[in-house]
């Protein structure tokens, strides 16, 4: 019996030796991974999973845009606006440009036209995109919006700029439809262009029409009469204008300074 026990322990002694030889040769010619553990990106930490907690690596954009609807209207004489409805989840990134695609197909799966335009968005925005008088010789059976590029740039700590559209009224006479308003700046900053875009619904949630304007040099504290025009007239009960005004912070560099990120910005395809 004892004998048998001592042959056991010599047994187990020469596995836990081979053991720890084979851990010893793994250590030697395994690819050293990036860690983030010293606090620098230095190592091309970006992106990866560092195995635990990790403070030190920055939060990345997701990859897509989210397309909330997509939307083509009939206007007159085979015209046709088109807009989207974007939102960017990422709290922290923006884009401050990007590209897009609206592709109208027939019933038969057919491109009749496709229109490309360009726009940005903020972090945790949401926005529209207009394209108006699209000519389309055909019946449109459906509507697709693609992302087709776009150039990522962070934000630190972001307050969204605070613009004000109030006293909104809607209305038609002869051959034209008009939206007019008040746009107040409440941000300390003086803004060169802002956009405003609005889409308009009926009760039932259907879109009936959408349109944009543009106004110049709103400084901080300012208000102004914007006026959106239609040379037609929009059939249907309008209940709803849901209506944005947007500036490209990305190009105030006073903004900037102040909430620009360090890392540089990237391009996604």
């Amino acid at each position: 019996m004892e004998r048998h026990l001592k042959q056991l322990t010599i047994a187990l002694m020469y596995l836990l030796i081979l053991a720890i030889i084979a851990g010893g040769i793994y250590l030697l010619i395994k690819p050293e991974l990036p860690s983030c553990s010293d606090g620098i990106q230095n190592q091309g930490e970006v992106g990866i999973d560092c195995g635990g907690p990790c403070s030190f690596c920055p939060e990345q954009p997701r990859k897509n845009l989210e397309i909330i609807f997509t939307e083509a209207i009939e206007t007159q004489d085979n015209y046709v606006d088109l807009v989207v409805k974007i939102k960017n989840p990422n709290r922290d990134w923006g884009a401050d440009s990007f590209s897009y695609l609206f592709e109208l197909y027939d019933a038969s799966g057919n491109l009749i036209v496709s229109k490309e335009g360009n726009s940005y968005v903020l972090p945790h925005e949401t926005k529209y995109a207009i394209e108006q008088r699209i000519l389309a010789d055909s019946e449109i059976f459906s509507v697709e919006f693609k992302i087709t590029d776009i150039a990522w740039q962070e934000l630190v700590d972001y307050e969204e700029v605070e613009l004000l559209v109030r006293n909104l009224e809607f209305k038609q006479s002869e051959n034209l439809s008009r939206l007019t308003g008040t746009l107040e700046n409440r941000s300390s900053y003086d803004l060169d262009k802002i956009g405003i875009y609005t889409v308009l619904f009926d009760k039932d949630s259907n879109v009936l029409g959408a349109g944009k304007t543009e106004i110049r040099t709103l400084l901080s504290k300012e208000s102004r009469y914007f006026e959106i025009k239609w040379p037609f007239l929009i059939e249907g009960q309008i209940e709803k204008a849901d209506t944005m005004a947007k500036t490209n912070v990305f190009l105030d560099q006073n903004f900037m300074r102040r909430h620009g990120g360090d890392r540089e910005k990237f391009q996604e395809y």
